[in-house]
């Protein structure tokens, strides 16, 4: 009988055959932190994704809880966790410093244990840090178990980005956007999603604070076909690239920002309420408009934004809304951020499901 049992065990191929199957980003390191629990026995692993600043980041960890019966150690279900966005730990600005300085992992006795924390390469750099403890030093076959789950994992995402991501920018791509629109629409009425959640014990997601809202944000680079015709094609993809860097520099590292192409952006992001939305968007309106970009000096966005909502069952309503709000500020002097929900309150535009400027689908 207990043969049988061992046999049912998945073998180190087997888990990453099963771990290089996933095509979601976020799924595939949620998968790579279970499966590296599994194989060095550890109780819990955290991730801690970087933003660009490395002052702030998002923190997912993986947990088995365990429990005593009959004088046998019993595993209880697993829970996944993301929080809000936190200050990076001390101890983990410690552990970059040194992975930074020697190339080496950070390992550090705490109390007769170990904390180990080890980088996580994208495409270019270090993007999170794995951090678990364990009660002896690392064996040699925990070493290969964890550098080689690392370096496929490396490959394994250079791949996933290369197909998720825009290739210019580097923000994700239109074609991840149409896949993920029905998980972002899930995300806010409590069906299942990734961001903001965690497990509920029994396998299934949940909102740890579900007055949450989502906000879907269309921006676009005012006057961009003009940038084009006087400074040329290589200056218009300057000006890309540095407005998709100061994207990434003032939203969160949870925050999903896509290209579609040409000027047009999307972002969708987590907030508390109306106020908070306008005061990201209109503070990032106010960046760009007062960065001097090079030879062209000043570059403007009009943003139209909306949120989403629990009724709204059709992604082309959602972009639909946004796209209107998108459509009134670039035809009422550009530079200006909308919600299609104030504009519709005070009857400037009406509720018909037309579209504006960006056709999506």
């Amino acid at each position: 009988m207990n043969d049988q049992k061992e046999k049912k065990v998945p073998s180190l191929l087997d888990r990453l055959a099963i771990l290089t199957t996933i095509r979601d980003i976020e799924l595939f390191e949620f998968s790579l932190l279970k499966t590296m629990s599994e194989l060095l026995k550890i109780e819990q692993i955290s991730m801690y994704k970087l933003n660009q600043a490395n002052s702030s980041c998002w923190l997912m960890t993986y947990s088995v809880q365990c429990k005593e019966d009959d004088n046998k150690k019993q595993l209880s279900e697993t829970q996944e966790i993301y929080t809000t966005e936190i200050d990076v730990p001390e101890e983990i600005k410690t552990a970059q410093l040194w992975i930074n300085t020697t190339g080496k992992p950070y390992i550090n006795i705490q109390n007769d244990e170990y904390l180990i924390v080890y980088p996580v390469f994208g495409a270019s750099q270090i993007e999170s840090l794995l951090s678990f403890t364990l009660s002896h030093p690392l064996t040699d076959s925990e070493m290969l178990i964890i550098t080689s789950l690392l370096s496929i994992a490396h490959n394994f995402r250079n791949l996933l980005d290369e197909n998720q991501k825009d290739k210019l920018t580097g923000l994700l791509n239109r074609h991840t956007f149409e896949d993920s629109i029905q998980k972002i629409q899930a995300l806010s009425f409590n069906a299942e999603g990734h961001f903001g959640q965690e497990w509920d014990g029994k396998n299934r997601r949940k909102y740890s604070d579900e007055s949450l809202k989502f906000c879907l944000a269309i921006i676009d680079i005012d006057n961009f076909k003009l940038i084009n015709d006087q400074f040329g094609h290589i200056m218009g993809d300057e000006v890309l690239l540095l407005l998709s860097y100061i994207m990434k520099q003032n939203f969160r590292a949870k925050d999903l920002l896509f290209r579609f192409g040409g000027e047009e952006f999307v972002a969708i992001f987590r907030i508390q309420d109306k106020n908070e939305a306008e005061i990201v968007l209109d503070r990032f309106r106010e960046i760009i408009a007062n960065y001097s970009f090079p030879q062209i000096r000043t570059v403007t966005i009009s943003i139209g934004a909306t949120f989403i909502q629990s009724e709204q069952l059709v992604a082309a309503e959602i972009i639909g809304r946004a796209d209107k709000a998108l459509y009134y500020a670039k035809s009422n002097g550009k530079n200006q951020l909308h919600f299609h929900e104030d504009l519709l309150k005070n009857g400037r535009i009406s509720d018909s499901k037309q579209t504006g400027t960006i056709d999506f689908f």
